[in-house]
């Protein structure tokens, strides 16, 4: 896998965490669902970045969110 995408995906599932953990700060919940949405609209790494979260070794809420790139990206 190219390492562009394998740094965007530990960025995204970062934000995941963030975004999931009960201690995370609101300030650091929205920064982190921001970066999620702007990674939607602009970025060209939606489709392969999507395969990886997606894949079954992932943990639930990670393919969760690679599934939910598919379905913006297929919209």
């Amino acid at each position: 896998m190219d390492e562009h995408v394998v740094a965007m995906c530990e960025q995204l599932i970062k934000a995941v965490n963030v975004t999931m953990n009960a201690e995370s700060s609101q300030i650091y919940r929205l920064e982190a669902l921001k970066f999620f949405e702007e990674f939607k609209e602009k970025s060209l790494l939606c489709v392969p970045c999507a395969l990886h979260l997606a894949d079954k070794t992932q943990p639930a809420v990670i393919r969760h969110f690679g599934l939910q790139i598919f379905e913006h990206v297929i919209k």
